[in-house]
């Protein structure tokens, strides 16, 4: 991606971003590496872009550049709405399992926090209860 921007083939995250039909912060995820690229990226990737190899990218196979772009007619094309929409899902899919990964153990973690809690105020109650009979013994003895 970022061969791609230093040699114009796109100027920025954004324009790269708008031409697949994804979000901008979902491309700098795959950039930075945050996010895995997945295959329906890379496809949207060439779709946006023919000159682009696939098989390249994704596999290894060939040169990154073809001489001749596949289906320019396609890439020519605004992407239909649909088609977009379900990127984005797909994108937001992707994002809402990343942050379950991330919140499964915080939120096991919270549980537990939560249970020392409520017993730290059962052990507070305790020794209020037991304080309050303390005093009402000192009281009755000053008597």
């Amino acid at each position: 991606m970022d061969w791609l921007k230093n040699n114009r083939i796109f100027p920025s995250n954004r324009v790269i971003a708008e031409k697949m039909g994804y979000n901008p912060s979902v491309v700098s995820q795959v950039i930075t590496g945050k996010s895995n690229v997945s295959e329906r990226f890379v496809r949207s990737l060439c779709t946006a872009y023919p000159s682009l190899n696939y098989d390249w990218i994704w596999g290894g196979q060939g040169q990154m550049m073809l001489d001749t772009p596949r289906r320019e007619k396609e890439a020519a094309e605004p992407m239909p709405q649909l088609d977009r929409f379900s990127f984005i899902l797909a994108d937001m899919a992707e994002i809402i399992k990343n942050m379950t990964v991330l919140t499964g153990p915080l939120a096991a973690r919270v549980e537990s926090l939560e249970k020392k809690v409520g017993e730290q105020a059962c052990e507070i109650e305790r020794l209020r209860s037991e304080l309050d009979g303390i005093k009402k013994a000192a009281t009755s003895r000053k008597k």
